[in-house]
Parts: structure tokens; sequence; C-alpha cells
């Protein structure tokens, strides 16, 4: 089996039914031998199977995933384990304690001093091809 041939086709497909016809194709999808739970352990499934499945859900989960980074960011700049107890317990906590002139933003120089700190970009061509087409 060329594997960097594989490693192309899988990288290819964009969608999980392209992803099956590959590992067919290689004659890997129904041996069991080649496969077992991710991180080696049963229950992980669950985390991989609670992925968005809808583009508008999965795109806010980033933009939070973000904004959760951002804050997590700030905790560490400033000292503080984001896991410890004295770490801000809320959003309007970590406004306060971290931006506190946040209810009289600038917001001309806070959306570009954020925007720097939290980027989204996505590629014209991933998702499902039938998604792709509507747009």
């Amino acid at each position: 089996m060329n594997v960097e041939e594989l490693f192309w086709d899988l990288y290819k497909a964009p969608i999980e039914k392209d992803v099956d016809k590959v590992l067919e194709r290689y004659d890997l999808g129904a041996n069991p031998t080649f496969w077992r739970p991710y991180g080696g352990n049963e229950s992980n499934f669950g985390v991989v199977e609670n992925q968005q499945s809808s583009p508008i859900p999965a795109l806010i989960e980033k933009i939070t995933n973000g904004i959760d980074a951002i804050l997590m960011r700030e905790c560490i700049e400033h000292g503080i384990d984001p896991r410890s107890e004295v770490a801000p317990r809320s959003i309007d906590e970590a406004l306060d304690r971290f931006f506190p002139n946040h209810k009289n933003w600038d917001f001309q120089r806070q959306r570009r001093d954020l925007a720097e700190r939290l980027q989204i970009t996505a590629a014209a061509n991933s998702g499902s091809r039938s998604y792709a087409a509507t747009r």
C-alpha cells in the first residue's frame, strides 16, 4: 500500500461518504484490526460525534471557542491560572477585570485590536458538495 497516496486520497475527500470510498478502495474500512477508539478510550466516541453538523452552529462554536481562548490568554498574561479559584467565573467578571472600560469602548480601535486576536478563515470548497452547490 502506498501510504502517501492514501494520505492524499483522504486529504482530498471533502465529505464522510468520500472518506468511506477511499477506505473501501484500500480495503481498510471493514478490517477491525486497523481501527481502535480515539485515544484508546471508547468514551471518546461521544466527544467526536458531539461536533456540530450544521455550518451556522459550527461557526458560532468556533467564535465562542476563540473568545474563550482570548479570555484564557488574559488570565495567563495576568499571572492567573484559568482553572484556579481566582480566575473569573463569568464573562461579565472577565470583562470587568480584563477590559475595565468595556462599557465605554472606542469601537473602531477595540474592534481592530480584538480582530487581530480572533480571526476566522474558511476554505471556499470545504464542507459537503450539496451545501457548496447551494451557496
